[in-house]
């Protein structure tokens, strides 16, 4: 009788989960710049701020974290679009020049096109021999405002 009573506890707490975590969704993939960047900006749109924060190398990332976050306030959402890129390794570290367009729609409506590079580094995984592990990261972005439609904004070339 009691394992049963427990199993009754159990299910109806499974489905009240469930029902809560409906249309929910988590992104957080560092396994390409690409990936890296679409999180990013996944983070940015869902206005998980900390997450988006932690993509930053932990050298280069901005200084003031409620400014940089308050830079945000008024981004409702952000496409993503790429060029291409290859990885330039060395000396145990590799870095990748990712170019990236990025379209922002604000939370009046307008859109807003950018266009620019972001730099990508991970320290090669072989050489990384004591915990904390150090994820990819950014380490740097350049984006300016852009006339070009978002379709062709991304750069060639970084």
């Amino acid at each position: 009788m009691i394992k049963f009573r427990i199993l009754l506890v159990i299910i109806p707490s499974l489905f009240a989960y469930s029902a809560h975590g409906e249309g929910w969704t988590y992104l957080d993939d560092r396994s390409t710049p690409q990936k890296l960047v679409e999180s990013y900006y996944y983070a940015i749109s869902n206005q998980l701020y900390v997450q988006a924060y932690s993509y930053f190398q932990k050298d280069v990332a901005p200084k003031d974290f409620k400014s940089w976050s308050e830079g945000y306030a008024d981004t409702k959402s952000v496409e993503v679009a790429f060029g291409p890129t290859e990885p330039d390794p060395g000396a145990g570290q590799i870095y990748w020049g990712l170019p990236v367009a990025l379209k922002s729609t604000k939370t009046d409506g307008s859109t807003v096109v950018f266009s620019g590079c972001f730099t990508v580094h991970m320290a090669n995984l072989g050489m990384q021999t004591e915990p904390p592990f150090q994820p990819m990261g950014i380490v740097e972005a350049s984006l300016k405002e852009t006339n070009v439609p978002f379709e062709n904004a991304a750069p060639q070339k970084c």
